[in-house]
């Protein structure tokens, strides 16, 4: 088989961005699309006004983690400097004094020395917790039949302490569906290569210093334009069309139907309930649109909070006990300015999945957020407040989720996506699987 010699990837998503620097570092030349004038998708710079001054934050607050093995290599490639991020060990701190944090010591001994350690512990929480991973760990991280994280915690005998303290802010910030609905065994895969991982690497936390636009899309918009590929905003592709000539694929966008883009081959990688519209063909992708059509979408709010300059949240983030019947709906609580000077005095408060607070307006949300701030934490009220909601951010990570495969029936076209098959959640790094996979059925 020859490579194609020129490769388009639709939507500059992390999947489509991952595409096209697997492809790109390959030597195929590869001409990223993206529908609007920011690369990203989902997790992508956000210019916002608070209180007057223009602060560059992000369209949803993100926590990388030292397992996303790949999001690292390609970071590596892309010559992301490794300051860029800042890693330190797993914690799980509350205001009120809870402490869960690993200790400098290398994998198992480091969550050994973080349970003993651990403040706001009984003996019979800590039995548990250890339990729950040791048979993880003997079961290979298979739970067997798949059900509810309700259910199987509650099968595994975990305390309501520890459930409530640590499996769930846990497994809500790692697959954004409330635990009553979500899978067991997708939380499994995320542990195993987390808390469950070889190194204690795999159970850091990442935090980036920069905006996620100029953290990942950016770098890899620069690598594929020096390795002879092309990178395009405000390129809405309409329609792929097959030539049935020679097999290769024409591409009408928006505002250019005069001028079609010629291509050996497509990488899907823009949002799956646009793909029937784009690509067409149901006779032979039937069955990735009916996947798509079952899909549930769970969604994330992050609330930016701009206080004065000397407002800090101690070690730099922290988790919160929601309760949505108390209005107190944020999980955790972010300092960008610890980690961006420009952004001091501004708090990132996150909201993972659905629940109650979506029949509120968003600035009711923020006041909501910002009284829980206030009784968590003693802060003032804030000076502004603006909520971003992505009322579509992830997939709901169900029980016997399926999801399609990178590859399609039609030869020249794959599609890539944290929608794709995958034994992770929506996450960065699943997208980053995915495009990198896509661009390697090509290859």
């Amino acid at each position: 088989m020859t490579l194609p010699r020129k490769v388009a990837v639709i939507g500059a998503g992390w999947a489509g961005c991952a595409a096209a620097a697997e492809l790109a570092a390959h030597g195929v030349a590869a001409v990223l699309l993206e529908a609007s004038d920011e690369l990203g998708g989902r997790a992508r710079r956000l210019p916002l006004e608070l209180a007057g001054h223009r602060h560059l934050l992000d369209n949803g607050q993100h926590l990388l983690l030292g397992a996303y093995v790949e999001t690292a290599a390609l970071l590596k490639r892309l010559n992301v400097p490794r300051d860029t991020i800042e890693r330190r060990p797993f914690e799980l701190h509350y205001p009120d004094g809870f402490r869960l944090q690993a200790a400098r010591l290398p994998a198992p001994f480091h969550l050994a020395g973080a349970i003993a350690a651990s403040r706001g512990l009984a003996l019979s929480d800590r039995l548990a917790l250890v339990g729950l991973l040791r048979t993880l760990k003997k079961s290979g991280w298979n739970i067997g039949s798949d059900c509810s994280i309700t259910e199987w915690l509650h099968e595994c005998g975990q305390t309501p302490h520890v459930v409530r303290r640590v499996w769930r802010p846990l497994a809500l910030a790692a697959l954004n569906t409330p635990l009553d609905r979500a899978s067991a065994q997708i939380f499994a895969s995320v542990l195993r290569d987390s808390l469950g991982a070889a190194t204690s690497a795999g159970s850091e936390m990442w935090l980036p210093r920069a905006d996620l636009s100029a953290l990942f899309p950016e770098a890899v918009e620069r690598y594929v334009v020096t390795h002879g590929g092309e990178v395009r905003r405000d390129a809405r592709v309409t329609s792929v069309k097959r030539s049935a000539v020679d097999e290769r694929l024409s591409l009408l966008l928006r505002n250019e139907s005069a001028r079609a883009i010629e291509v050996d081959a497509v990488v899907y990688a823009a949002a799956p309930t646009h793909l029937e519209h784009v690509v067409g063909d149901r006779e032979h992708l039937n069955d990735i649109y009916e996947a798509v059509a079952r899909f549930e979408h769970e969604p994330i709010y992050t609330v930016y909070l701009k206080y004065k300059p000397g407002v800090r949240v101690a070690r730099g983030f922290t988790a919160l006990l929601d309760d949505a019947t108390k209005r107190r709906y944020a999980q955790w609580v972010f300092d960008r300015g610890a980690l961006d000077a420009n952004n001091r005095g501004v708090l990132a408060a996150v909201i993972s999945s659905s629940g109650p607070h979506e029949a509120e307006s968003l600035e009711d949300v923020c006041q909501a957020v910002a009284q829980q701030l206030a009784d968590d934490l003693g802060l003032p009220a804030p000076i502004d407040a603006r909520a971003i909601a992505d009322r579509r951010a992830t997939l709901a990570a169900v029980p016997n989720l399926h999801r399609p495969s990178n590859r399609t029936p039609l030869p020249n076209v794959v599609i890539a996506g944290d929608w794709t098959e995958s034994d992770y959640p929506s996450t960065l790094e699943t997208a980053v699987r995915s495009g990198r996979a896509a661009a390697r059925q090509l290859l």
